[in-house]
């Protein structure tokens, strides 16, 4: 917010203010579903390639907490893994969404945001 309050001439803040401030609402909700969904099917893939045998309807119905009592003691080191592994995808979808904004930033141009110091008024 500081940066576009120094970047910008006073008329065009207000409007600047509003779509970063729509852009974050946005953005947060886009990046949960897309979240969501990498998560999803990258847990449907770990689970088949992990633990054949188990559902993998059943294990996503039953959500991270519901797992101990619809998979078998024997089953579950693959199932765990596989939520590891989906949980890991998600955070690498994060690492991208980071870099794609570092790039991004370039375009602003960099600017003093620093006080001006005035001359002093001098007693010599």
């Amino acid at each position: 917010m500081v940066a576009i309050q120094a970047v910008l001439i006073p008329s065009q803040v207000p409007v600047a203010m509003a779509m970063l401030v729509f852009s974050q609402t946005l953005g947060g909700a886009v990046f949960v579903t897309a979240a969501q969904t990498v998560f999803s099917s990258t847990l449907r893939q770990k689970v088949v390639r992990y633990s054949p045998q188990v559902d993998v309807n059943t294990v996503i119905a039953a959500g991270a907490t519901g797992i101990t009592q619809v998979v078998q003691e024997a089953d579950m080191p693959g199932v765990l893994r596989a939520y590891s592994e989906s949980v890991g995808s998600v955070f690498w979808l994060a690492v991208a969404a980071g870099v794609i904004g570092f790039v991004f930033s370039w375009g602003m141009g960099w600017n003093d945001v620093r006080e001006k110091k005035k001359p002093a008024t001098g007693d010599v």
